[in-house]
């Protein structure tokens, strides 16, 4: 803590003696447009009257990062914890509020990408220069999204098309990059828009040696000498089309990598990881203030593991087919505006392994509704959901929150949610070992989750933002291993935390923003702290822009120490990393990029016995057209 402590000092005490040593007032304020988010009510509403916690990472924002990939990215902002079995490519765990990764509802354009069997996602397999923008909304929405989104939502929304900022109809930019350790990349992407078509396509391709994942001292002797590389190629598209009586829209993302691992002799120690997600839609407009959408979606997981010249392999597939339907209606009564939603949705997952699953298919049916009203200042949101799961049975979900705009500038609010976790099939089918205990109960149910939060947001003027948020998650029928191994919902757990970002414009030149995030996390069974969970972790960043054409960005990031094991509750140590960026505008169609991440060479671990990735150099050049 110290550590951070000193590094976060230095940042400010440089945006102190600049904003002091300014002898000309700055420029007026700028009014910035509202940002609409559509994550949390699964339809676009505006973000700063939400009435649950949102953090929206735009694409400036990415390209300023240091972050060479997803996981990457998302460890350092409030209420996201990011573990990782090594660097680029490696099995990365992101989870939300202190939950478990597989509590923690990942999204591809609305799409959901987990696995059916582990329950986690293959988030590193994302390809970030893909990625327009990514939605964070925390807190339970099981009552919009069913299963897994009892600590949040992350909708990671790909490139989509739309004009170009100017009178030309198509543009596009290409992307060439070295980094170290010893890898490189290139990707391309196009977008327009032509008599209400609009479109986007890209690709990318990146491969890096790598380095020794593993330490030697790691668990379970997989330590293997070496380094683990990564290769990956993908592309992605949207497209849509406006007519008179509404919208019809699609999108897709296609990747495969390939990763080298550490294991145990002769177990596999590579895997091929497929991501696809895709969806076609259309939305009719009956009148200006009613409106139908249906769509159709897919997600697929493959993961093949494997040893060179070694017989045999393993496969975990997960395909997933579905279909969504609502109806959306607004009206006035009086001075409250009223919008009431109404759908339904279903799909199905199937399991296609090396693995003898008992059942390995089944189908969640699902209804729900949804009403908002907003009176003067007062915004309420609320929701209800039905799922009818083809294993267990049905499960009633839903929300209620408020937000209240006590000044122009200053927005209280409050929701209360419930939220569940259907088991996996790996919880309920992996097969056991001859003369061991079993390894799954069929007779597992789902975890279910109580949580509320109150917060603000105050924009203290034109150049300040300060947002707070208190909340607690109480764990029911959690799924816990008992005394053989053997999965069991006995579970119960309390997770409270508090978190703020404070964001200010100095100047034209000097901008910084700073970010705590203090929980406790707590395993109500036996009053120790959860084990994987972060407890506290604070950034602090710093941009400044000296020229026109030059933006540096400085960020240091301190992670506590966390909990690894229920039996000896050892800790892994805490951090501190420091990350650099560079953006030089060369003329009005090149930029360079130049990117340090862990400058001063942190070593740590988020998983025992794996090493996250030292210092990284990347340096790219990009070209629009």
């Amino acid at each position: 803590m110290r550590r951070f402590l000193i590094a976060a000092g230095a940042l400010s005490s440089a945006i102190s003696t600049q904003s002091l040593a300014q002898d000309a007032p700055t420029s007026g304020p700028t009014l910035l447009e509202p940002i609409y988010i559509s994550t949390p009510l699964r339809r676009e509403s505006p973000l700063v009257r939400s009435t649950s916690s949102v953090t929206v990472i735009d694409e400036a924002e990415i390209k300023k990062s240091a972050a060479p990939d997803l996981p990457s990215l998302l460890r350092s902002y409030p209420g996201v914890s990011v573990s990782t079995n090594g660097g680029m490519g490696s099995i990365a765990s992101v989870s939300v509020r202190g939950t478990k990764t597989s509590q923690t509802l990942i999204l591809v354009n609305g799409v959901r990408i987990a696995s059916a069997t582990s329950g986690g996602a293959s988030i590193f397999n994302i390809p970030l220069d893909s990625v327009e923008r990514i939605e964070i909304a925390k807190g339970a929405h099981s009552a919009q999204y069913g299963s897994d989104a009892i600590g949040g939502v992350v909708n990671i929304i790909t490139r989509q098309g739309g004009s170009c900022g100017d009178d030309r109809k198509v543009c596009g930019s290409a992307t060439v990059g070295v980094m170290n350790p010893w890898g490189g990349y290139t990707s391309g992407n196009v977008r327009g828009e032509a008599d209400g078509l609009t479109y986007s396509a890209g690709a990318s391709i990146i491969g890096t040696q790598g380095y020794d994942f593993t330490t030697p001292d790691a668990p379970w002797g997989i330590h293997e000498s070496g380094d683990n590389g990564f290769l990956q190629g993908s592309a992605n598209m949207s497209i849509a089309r406006d007519f008179d009586w509404g919208r019809i829209y699609g999108d897709a993302l296609v990747a495969r990598g390939r990763t080298r691992y550490d294991n145990a002799f002769p177990l596999d120690n590579q895997q091929y990881t497929t991501t696809f997600t895709g969806k076609i839609g259309t939305r009719i407009d009956h009148s200006e203030d009613w409106s139908s959408t249906v769509e159709l979606y897919s997600g697929i997981d493959n993961q093949r593991n494997f040893r060179k010249d070694q017989p045999g392999d393993s496969r975990f597939d997960t395909s997933r087919y579905g279909v969504f339907a609502s109806t959306e209606k607004s009206f006035d009564t009086g001075g409250v505006k009223n919008v009431v939603t109404g759908g339904v949705e279903s799909y199905r997952e199937k399991v296609d392994s090396t693995v003898d699953y008992d059942v390995n298919a089944r189908t969640v049916s699902s209804v729900f509704g949804q009403y908002s009203a907003e009176y003067e200042a007062l915004r309420i949101d609320s929701g209800i959901r039905y799922d009818d799961n083809s294993q267990f049975g049905g499960v009633t979900t839903y929300n209620i929150g408020a937000s209240y705009e006590i000044t122009p500038d200053l927005t209280l609010r409050s929701s209360y949610a419930t939220g569940y976790r259907a088991p996996t099939f790996n919880d309920l089918y992996y097969p056991s070992f001859p003369g061991f205990p079993p390894a799954s109960n069929p007779n597992l149910k789902p975890e279910k989750s109580r949580s509320w939060e109150a917060g603000l947001n105050w924009r203290m003027g034109a150049d300040t933002t300060v947002d707070v948020a208190f909340y607690q998650t109480m764990l029911t029928d959690a799924i816990t291993l008992d005394q053989n191994f053997t999965p069991v919902n006995v579970g119960r757990a309390r997770i409270t935390g508090f978190e703020t970002e404070l964001s200010h414009r100095f100047s034209d030149e000097w901008s910084g923003r700073v970010s705590l995030d203090l929980r406790r996390p707590i395993d109500r069974d036996t009053g120790k702290y959860l084990v994987n969970s972060d407890r506290f972790k604070a950034t602090a960043e710093v941009t400044y822009s000296p020229a026109e054409r030059l933006d540096l960005t400085a960020k240091v990031l301190y992670g506590a120490s966390r909990y690894i094991y229920d039996f000896t509750h050892e800790r892994l140590p805490d951090y501190v990393t420091a990350d650099f960026t560079a953006l030089y505008t060369i003329d009005a169609s090149s930029r360079l990029k130049f990117a340090v991440e862990n400058i001063f060479d942190e070593q740590y671990q988020t998983n025992l016995g794996y090493r996250a990735p030292g210092r990284t150099f990347d340096l790219s050049f990009t070209r629009t057209f």
